[in-house]
């Protein structure tokens, strides 16, 4: 099992909830990433996986490469 962390993210990049949690594979994490945000990241055992945007108010997400490493 991994640990995964789901930061969301507002239209000013700034972070405005974090989730951790468990999951067996990537596909499992992202079926359970579920944020009331635009824009979010997703990390397994700390490692950048990708980027993520809410493309359609039905839950849509465009998955993406993940963001350059935070200073």
């Amino acid at each position: 099992m991994h640990s995964y962390k789901l930061r969301a993210r507002d239209d000013h990049n700034s972070v405005i909830e974090e989730i951790d949690f468990e999951c067996l594979s990537i596909a499992g994490a992202l079926d359970k990433a579920m944020v009331k945000a635009d824009h979010a990241d997703l990390y397994e055992d700390g490692m950048p996986i990708c980027s993520m945007e809410l493309v359609a108010a039905t839950g849509v997400w465009l998955v993406g490469k993940p963001r350059r490493a935070e200073r």
